[in-house]
């Protein structure tokens, strides 16, 4: 969701290198530290949306504009899964033109961003620019929004991943996906890349159009990655 955020000067967690209008200045380091908005926001069990949130649904996002160096910029990203998700799914899929997704998604999402230090409806500067939101959770060749997790009560699951993992190379099969990803990036899209990334690797080395085995990477995708 693409909407400016009004950060505060002080000493962040991060490195802090885009500064929106507004912002709160003091020579006190102390005082400015109070008016810091940190990188990351969780409104939990939210009461004050009934309308499009009754079931108090957490929600949680991440400001970009308090990433490091020339990476920053004025977006807020909104993480959600579950129920969430599968709303926000719904609210795309009834939407009847670009435009009336976008005012829904708006509409979901604006109790939380207007709840930031410092945000007024009045200032232009507040209002967002443009909202985008995945909908995984229609589409059948993404499982529905479906993701590999191990079962209640399982004690060896990493023997399992590393089965999948390893795949069937005698037989020309191998297998990537977050499911078979580094322990650390299980279940997210970094993971299903690495993975990705890892098999291919083996797939050239084994018909020899690579240097070295899995060119000096470990067969997941990357040595430094695993462990976790």
């Amino acid at each position: 969701m693409a909407i400016p955020v009004v950060l505060h000067q002080s000493t962040p967690n991060v490195t802090t290198t885009t500064a929106p209008p507004h912002r709160f200045t003091s020579p006190d380091p102390e005082i400015a530290s109070n008016y810091h908005h940190p990188g990351f926001t969780h409104w939990t069990s939210p009461h004050y949306a009934p309308d499009t949130n009754p079931h108090r649904w957490n929600q949680e996002c991440v400001n970009l504009a308090a990433l490091p160096s020339n990476t920053a910029h004025p977006t807020l990203l909104f993480y959600t899964f579950g129920s969430t998700s599968k709303h926000i799914a719904s609210l795309l899929c009834h939407a009847q033109s670009p435009a009336a997704a976008q005012a829904a998604l708006l509409k979901f999402f604006e109790p939380y961003y207007s709840r930031l230090p410092h945000y007024s409806a009045s200032l232009a500067e507040c209002e967002p620019t443009a909202a985008l939101a995945t909908a995984w959770a229609n589409d059948e060749l993404a499982g529905y929004g479906s993701y590999c997790n191990f079962q209640v009560g399982l004690e060896r699951g990493d023997e399992d991943i590393e089965i999948m993992r390893k795949g069937m190379p005698e037989r020309g099969v191998w297998f990537a996906g977050e499911h078979t990803a580094p322990f650390v990036a299980l279940g997210t899209v970094t993971g299903a890349y690495w993975a990705g990334e890892g098999v291919a690797r083996r797939i050239v080395t084994a018909y020899g159009l690579g240097a070295g085995k899995n060119g000096g990477k470990a067969e997941n995708g990357s040595a430094h990655r695993d462990g976790v």
